[in-house]
């Protein structure tokens, strides 16, 4: 992996087209555009400054802010995922400025296992959770994929709802960040319920920003035993598979 001169990097920037979501170190004092500032989040989420070896999954990779930062700290086998062609976030051209060996795929979360067939030593989701119509399905495939952790970033609503409870907002339209895509926003509380339930164990849930009522959390997570097939079915249904 390359990492492109300044001039090079600010002739890139200039003449691109696509859109920038992540904020991000191009080039030595070269930053994107965007409004998602990716070292910031993968500082706060305790991303190892050595991935030597690992495989990493990038779900919702945007501008692969994540997905290449993975590789330059030595991650072996990255997948970038998102449900836009490679052109909308500039992948395409990312993949090819930087002389990167990441591999883009189209596809939701909810087909990713089947896509990809296979589990992977970090999985990153981050920004995803409170896009999707069907949040648990989303986390059960999220489940599915993870081999050993996964850092999960989401919305939350505990600056709307009482943190301690157990509950989740719902916005009909475009309530969260005047987004129509955001559709969902746990508390705290039930952010850690839903994960339990789908298979993983919460090792560390930070609240963003510390010291109030939080509008994101950031998780660290390894898999377990899914909760639910046990709670909702005594004796399993035949032909229907519940092992996550």
């Amino acid at each position: 992996m390359r990492t492109p001169d300044p001039a090079e990097a600010r002739q890139f920037i200039d003449s691109s087209r696509f859109v920038w979501f992540h904020k991000m170190e191009l080039a030595p004092g070269v930053i994107t555009p965007g409004v998602s500032d990716i070292g910031w989040l993968a500082g706060a989420a305790g991303l190892p400054q050595d991935l030597s070896g690992t495989s990493v999954l990038d779900i919702g990779t945007a501008n692969g802010g994540a997905a290449f930062m993975a590789e330059r700290r030595g991650a072996s086998d990255v997948v970038a995922v998102d449900i836009y062609p490679p052109s909308w976030f500039g992948m395409d051209r990312l993949i090819e400025l930087l002389d990167s060996r990441v591999r883009f795929v189209q596809a939701s979360l909810y087909e990713l296992p089947e896509v990809l067939g296979r589990r992977f030593d970090l999985v990153l989701c981050w920004g995803v959770l409170y896009h999707l119509r069907h949040p648990l399905l989303g986390l059960d495939a999220l489940r599915r994929l993870t081999g050993a952790r996964c850092s999960l970033e989401t919305a939350v609503a505990d600056r709307e709802v009482d943190p301690g409870q157990p509950v989740v907002r719902f916005y009909r339209r475009d309530e969260l960040s005047g987004d129509g895509s955001n559709w969902w926003a746990p508390t705290t509380t039930a952010l850690a319920d839903m994960l339990a339930s789908c298979g993983f164990e919460v090792g560390r849930l930070v609240p963003v920003p510390p010291g109030e009522p939080a509008s994101r959390a950031i998780c660290d997570l390894v898999p377990a035993e899914p909760e639910w097939p046990a709670i909702c079915y005594e004796v399993p249904l035949r032909g229907v598979p519940l092992e996550a």
